[in-house]
């Protein structure tokens, strides 16, 4: 497991967000959520109540955090009733205790282009300079610069490539990382077991 998160887990490592300074102590993965609203494509906020969801971190006998058992949702809205369908593949994870958002990645279909995009929201109050990294199991890490911010985080936004998107669907685990106002890199593990399945649902 990664160090970050271990000492997040732990309670040693605190990330100063608007509300106030809460500390990360465990992470859970909750799914679908509704998207910010941005010029640019964004995943989402922390799911509304109700939404399914998967497990957080649990503790093992020795204390340790296991990672999150999470999962990638699929959905499909139109914005208007003749419209055609835009749909989106996401996974987001949340602070358990306050469902404060930590991070969320998601996968956008236009309903016009269907060119997809990949779009990282992760907290404000961190870092900004630093932007975000996503890294798929031990390959070379993706950096991407923040675009924009608003009350509910900060945002970042790509194409993605038929070579990324191929690693995202063989891959096992794609790692979220960022920095708080100390500087220090904050990891945040998201799982790809079921990326390429939900991904299908939404071609």
């Amino acid at each position: 497991m990664n160090k970050d998160l271990k000492r997040i887990l732990a309670g040693g490592l605190c990330l100063l967000l608007a509300s106030g300074g809460s500390a990360f102590a465990q992470v859970k993965a909750k799914g679908p959520a509704k998207p910010a609203a941005t010029s640019a494509p964004t995943p989402a906020a922390p799911a509304a109540e109700g939404a399914s969801g998967v497990v957080a971190p649990q503790a093992s006998a020795d204390g340790t955090s296991q990672p999150p058992a999470s999962e990638w949702i699929s959905r499909c809205a139109s914005e208007a009733r003749q419209g055609g369908l835009e749909c989106v593949v996401e996974q987001t994870a949340v602070l358990q205790k306050t469902g404060q958002l930590v991070a969320a990645v998601s996968i956008r279909v236009p309903a016009d282009t269907h060119q997809p995009s990949l779009a990282v929201q992760i907290p404000v109050g961190l870092y900004l300079p630093a932007g975000v990294s996503l890294a798929i199991d031990d390959k070379k890490p993706l950096n991407l610069q923040l675009q924009t911010c608003d009350l509910k985080g900060c945002y970042a936004a790509m194409p993605i490539s038929p070579e990324l998107l191929g690693e995202l669907k063989s891959g096992k685990k794609l790692a979220v990382s960022f920095q708080n106002l100390t500087k220090e890199n904050i990891t945040v593990p998201l799982q790809l077991a079921n990326f390429e399945q939900a991904y299908q649902k939404i071609q």
